[in-house]
Order: C-alpha cells, then structure tokens, then sequence
C-alpha cells in the first residue's frame, strides 16, 4: 500500500464523511467537470505537494485533501471532518497500522478557508475548502 492509498483507506474509512460524499474520493489532482460542464458534489479530492523528504529510511509527504461542495457551509463541514480524522500537530497526529500500511504520524500542517471557484469549464458554483497533512511513514512499509 502507498501513502495515498492509505489516506484513501482513512478516509472512504469514516463513515461521517461518506455520508456526505458517497465513494466521491479522488487520489489526483482537481475533479473534472467532463463534457456536460457539471462535477457531482460534495466530493473529495487528494494529491501529494512537493517537497517530500527522505532520510534514515523515513519519509515525510504533505498532502491537499479538497472539499469541494456547492455550498461554503458543506465545504466546510467535511474539512472540519477531514481535520478531526488526521488531527494533531508535530508531535501527535494518527499513527498505528491503517490496513497494514504502518503509520509514523499523520497530522494537520495547514487548514484553508473556502475558496470560491470560477471556473469557464464549470457551470455551476464550487466552494472548496483545502486542509494539509503531513504523512510520516517508514520507507519500507510502501507496498
């Protein structure tokens, strides 16, 4: 299993954000409109931001996982759930075994506000709210 896969697991894993997306959850990057201009919200969207480091047999990755909704108040419920499954700061955070993907830590670096996207291959209005972790892991337990 990957990194990103394990974030997957955690999240298609909890039930109050699946409430509200269904099997919505993306690993890449933004969620397309396809041909119609129309995107199927709320839903989730995850990717891996630069920067990554490796040392000692440890690596360390910062993820966007993107709430989009077509309403500020939805966007930012499922942020709020996305914080509260990969709560913590530097020295705390998720950790254990996730589907037999070992886990150093997970936990929050940034929380966004809600951003207004216009976008010209989009006909309706998003909101998306954009919440960071950071993944810590061995590198042996990449799969």
């Amino acid at each position: 299993m990957t990194p990103s896969q394990a974030i997957g697991y955690a999240l298609n894993q909890t039930s109050a954000i699946t409430a509200i997306v269904g099997t919505r959850i993306f690993a890449g990057n933004r969620i397309s409109a396809g041909s119609t201009g129309t995107i199927i919200l709320p839903a989730i969207n995850y990717f891996d931001l630069p920067g990554g480091i490796r040392k000692n047999g440890i690596e360390s990755v910062t993820y966007s996982i993107n709430c989009r909704a077509k309403d500020k108040a939805t966007a930012d419920q499922l942020s709020r759930l996305v914080v509260d499954l990969f709560h913590g700061t530097a020295s705390t955070g998720i950790y254990g075994t996730m589907n037999n993907f070992n886990v150093a830590r997970a936990s929050l670096r940034n929380l966004q506000g809600g951003i207004f996207e216009a976008s010209f291959q989009i006909t309706e209005q998003v909101y998306n709210c954009s919440v960071d972790i950071q993944f810590v892991y061995e590198s042996s337990t990449i799969s």
